[in-house]
């Protein structure tokens, strides 16, 4: 067990008694993963003294993120963060993780940012408690997205573009995942497979445009070039044989289906708020496809835009309304469905109610039920959550805003929405993942 965080500070109380005299602040894991939920517990307070709990770190561009919480400590001089709700603060209910989630930046920023990291890189929060405007004890919290001893490997072979990360201690043989990102593009997806890392896959984090070397936008990508990096990956050493996963968010969860229903090899989806129908690229041709395949582009639907929509200059702006607007298409519809029956393995989707980016909610049932009606022989899941937006994280990070290119853009939801999504659906998605990737007999097929 890896020991907590003590930090002690001398009471200056002339009044004080040995078990009042040091308050101590006990935050756990010390050092420990993103993914991981916090331990926090003050101690040897004054029976129903009011504390106040702060919280900060320091983004990838300097800002300083801040939250706070107020607690009266119970009658044995405690506040336990795990069992208590603040009185009043940056977050509400009993959330160990509710310091961090509910981080935001002052001033004009607040609640118009997102959290810049650096996806491999430590970040160091710091905790402090505050009674009657003195400060009784700080310290420093580490959260890793890898092991300290864990492998990370460029790829620049074959043409692909990515990162590859394998877990720590004696070098074996992991079960595979893919990661793909969003509309971002570049290696956006590599805190995701740096973490799947710690929970022992070999996780790739694959670029697919937007990075040297590839297509500088989201138009007419080949699925190919997918199906190499699933040979690339069947081939390491570091690879399990017997089959690997996807797992995509947003335009990387449309991919993930459709290269899944392509190549056999993929024995498991997972799609973070995504989409069971080809849409049109991202990119200045409005007639172009997100994706080819043999030289040919993959049906899509085709952009456009719902005439009752305009709202004042100045406002954000909802693209599920348009999306919404387009799946009117009724033929393009039928022709883009993704055949996600065709796929050799089970799919789990996480889709959020308050999805404003696209219909992600109703896209995913949109493929719950192709997978039920075409009869796809595994068990497939999915999991929605009312008050997210389309930012469901992967880690415990400040939630931020839910607006995004420079606040032009609404994706849904709340920050406290997203933070419990996130909290709930990575837990799934880690023992999906362990289920699905066990060695399963040979000739175990899907639906044609």
């Amino acid at each position: 067990m890896r020991p907590p965080l003590l930090v002690f500070l001398v009471c200056l109380g002339i009044n004080a008694v040995p078990s009042a005299c040091g308050q101590t602040l006990v935050v756990q894991p010390r050092d420990g993963m993103a993914d991981e939920r916090l331990a926090i517990r003050i101690a040897n307070l004054k029976p129903r003294q009011p504390i106040v709990v702060r919280a900060s770190t320091k983004d990838a561009d300097g800002k300083l993120w801040q939250s706070h919480a107020g607690f009266y400590a119970d009658d044995r001089g405690t506040v336990n963060l795990a069992t208590q709700a603040p009185a009043n603060g940056t977050y509400q209910g009993i959330d160990p993780t509710g310091l961090i989630s509910s981080m935001n930046l002052p001033g004009v920023d607040y609640n118009r940012a997102r959290f810049a990291y650096k996806r491999a890189d430590p970040l160091t929060l710091t905790f402090s408690v505050e009674s009657d405007g003195r400060t009784l004890a700080t310290g420093d919290v580490i959260r890793r997205f890898m092991k300290p001893d864990g492998r990370m490997e460029d790829v620049r072979e074959g043409g692909l573009v990515g990162t590859l990360f394998t877990p720590a201690g004696p070098a074996g043989a992991f079960p595979g995942v893919i990661v793909l990102g969003g509309s971002e593009g570049g290696l956006g997806s590599e805190d995701v497979a740096a973490l799947l890392s710690s929970h022992g896959y070999a996780a790739l984090a694959l670029a697919y445009f937007g990075a040297q070397g590839l297509p500088p936008s989201l138009e007419e990508i080949p699925l190919e070039y997918f199906g190499r990096a699933i040979d690339w990956m069947m081939r390491q050493r570091s690879v399990r044989r017997g089959g690997l996963a996807l797992l995509g968010t947003s335009k990387g969860a449309e991919a993930a289906l459709l290269v899944a229903s392509k190549y056999r090899e993929v024995r498991a989806v997972v799609g973070y708020v995504p989409s069971g129908v080809v849409w049109s690229c991202i990119c200045g041709a409005a007639d172009k496809s997100s994706w080819s395949f043999e030289g040919k582009s993959v049906p899509f639907i085709p952009q456009a835009t719902d005439p009752t929509y305009h709202p004042p200059q100045g406002f954000p702006i909802r693209p599920a309304i348009n999306y919404a607007y387009r799946l009117r298409q009724r033929e393009a519809v039928r022709r883009a469905a993704i055949p996600v029956e065709r796929i050799n393995g089970p799919v789990l989707l996480i889709s959020a109610g308050d999805d404003q980016l696209w219909n992600s909610s109703v896209l995913a049932r949109m493929i719950v039920n192709r997978l039920k009606t075409r009869r796809h022989p595994f068990p497939d899941q999915h999991l929605t959550y009312e008050s997210a937006g389309h930012l469901i994280g992967k880690a415990y990070l400040p939630a931020g805003s839910t607006l995004v290119a420079g606040g032009r853009l609404e994706t849904g939801g709340t920050p406290e929405g997203n933070a419990r999504a996130q909290d709930d659906s990575w837990r799934r998605v880690i023992k999906f993942l362990e289920t699905a990737l066990r060695v399963r007999p040979s000739g175990s097929k899907a639906g044609t």
